[in-house]
């Protein structure tokens, strides 16, 4: 029996949605283009809150958006924080800061800060092979050869294929009834009942770049294999701690008249598409609010910390995170996490696009200022235009109280990978500026075993081998250090 296999439309809803279920794609748009569109005129916009209130309203008559919830933040403290119009037309709900919204793609956001914690707490590498992880293989048929790695589902470089022909019937009301390794092991491998060979594409992973929703879907199961529950460990370690309490992947977790009803403007009416699930939902089907979502966002600006003592990511996981993994295919991209070269300057963050809504969360580490845009209508271009000026609006016009500037780490010391390890094991290291640096190793008593790295390194990241062939087992630290800054980390050989 299908969980909430049916959410019923208030008032004319129902009958739009039955009238143009043929005529709407359910869920399709969920396909992520990354395509930017902004209003130049933006970018010299300065407006006080009197204008920047004018343009979002503008924006919303001129492209038919029911409801927006606006925030900015400067320094980690809530600055702008207005909301607009109707979440549900039908019976004038207004739109407020608790409201909650369907994120679409933004949802990959916190899958990125769950697998990250995971990678922080057990011992794997984004590099491994997901099939080893998953438990199945996963294997592009045209490079059955080819290993196809963490690191390349979260950055939509693995060559997997989102096949909408498949993958559409399975959008449907309600929560999605369809465990979600059972649909992976059925998309991915021969033989299971969404199979085809048009879930991959003809191109060797890690070879272009191309947007892929189900590599968001494996990064979440993975999550759910190392801890029971996908769900469960988003909330306990990722919303909770935040403060994200009505937050959540399923809609029979949330109250739904809470919830704001994504539309469809056909030219002379406003057509709710419902409340979709889908089997593969890590990546899109999250339902949060605007004020909580920058809860998330403040978190992950001030590299892990909120409110000082809560801490969601070691600060240099946030710089892996916010790294480019393939510079020379994509530049632009982190770890799930991208950036946009917008208004004169970078800006990262992530946009959702989605049936019936665009929401966008940004930010811009040089004047520490973010914003989010959460919609339930369908013009990108309005949403970017919105989120760039509260940029501009935080920047400028903007004082936070009680200012709190988190530095950016000055060198990234990552976990050793493999760890346990046999023989050998590499350590990454990542550096912004060239630098002077040392690289030691010690054992559980403090003495020196070796040093790995004496001298001048180049900026950009660096794999340094620390063959440990002819010691004992047993645990032993590593420590950078880089002028009078320094940090050690542990790692164990075990024969």
């Amino acid at each position: 029996m299908l969980k909430n296999a049916i959410i019923l439309f208030l008032g004319v809803g129902l009958f739009f949605a039955q009238v143009h279920a043929d005529n709407l794609s359910i869920e399709h748009a969920n396909f992520e283009v990354r395509s930017e569109h902004y209003d130049p005129g933006i970018s010299w916009m300065r407006g006080d809150s009197s204008s920047l209130d004018s343009l979002i309203q503008q924006r919303m008559a001129e492209n038919h958006i029911p409801g927006v919830a606006t925030i900015a933040l400067k320094d980690g403290q809530i600055v702008w924080n207005r909301s607009f119009g109707y979440a549900v037309l039908e019976d004038s709900t207004p739109v407020a800061d608790s409201t909650l919204f369907y994120l679409a793609s933004i949802s990959k956001t916190s899958v990125a800060v769950a697998l990250m914690q995971a990678w922080e707490h057990y011992s794997f590498s984004l590099d491994d092979d997901v099939g080893t992880l998953l438990g199945f293989p996963v294997r592009n048929p045209y490079y059955p050869d080819s290993v196809i790695s963490m690191r390349m589902c979260m950055t939509h470089m693995s060559s997997i294929n989102d096949n909408w022909a498949i993958l559409d019937p399975l959008n449907i009301q309600g929560d999605s009834p369809i465990p979600l390794g059972e649909f992976l092991e059925d998309y991915l491998v021969p033989g299971g009942v969404y199979y085809d060979i048009d879930n991959y594409n003809p191109w060797p992973p890690a070879s272009q770049d191309d947007y892929c929703n189900i590599g968001a879907a494996i990064c979440g199961y993975i999550v759910e294999l190392l801890s029971d529950s996908f769900p469960i460990w988003c909330r306990d370690s990722v919303f909770d701690p935040l403060g994200m309490n009505e937050t959540a992947w399923f809609i029979s977790q949330l109250d739904t008249s809470n919830i704001a009803m994504p539309y469809h403007w056909d030219g002379s009416a406003h057509i709710p598409y419902g409340h979709i699930g889908k089997p593969y939902y890590p990546c899109g089907t999250l339902r949060t609010s605007s004020r909580q979502l920058a809860r998330l966002l403040t978190a992950f600006m001030q590299y892990g910390v909120i409110d000082d003592t809560v801490r969601i990511l070691d600060s240099t996981t946030v710089v892996v995170m916010t790294t480019s993994q393939y510079p020379v295919l994509n530049p632009e991209q982190g770890l799930f996490w991208y950036k946009k070269f917008l208004d004169g300057r970078w800006i990262w963050g992530h946009q959702g696009w989605s049936s019936g809504i665009r929401a966008r969360v940004a930010f811009d580490w040089s004047n520490n200022t973010g914003s989010v845009v959460l919609t339930n209508g369908e013009d990108i271009g309005s949403v970017t235009d919105i989120a760039i000026a509260l940029l501009n609006y935080a920047d400028e016009f903007a004082v936070a109280e009680n200012k709190t500037t988190v530095p950016r780490p000055s060198y990234v010391l990552g976990q050793n990978e493999p760890n346990p390890f046999r023989g050998s094991t590499r350590i990454r290291l990542m550096f912004p500026n060239a630098t002077v640096a040392t690289l030691k190793i010690y054992n559980v008593i403090g003495q020196e075993v070796t040093t790995l790295i004496e001298g001048e390194l180049v900026a950009g990241e660096h794999d340094v081998v620390f063959d440990a062939r002819d010691l004992p087992s047993g645990v032993y630290y590593y420590r950078l250090t880089t002028g009078e800054q320094s940090q050690t980390r542990s790692c164990v050989l075990s024969r």
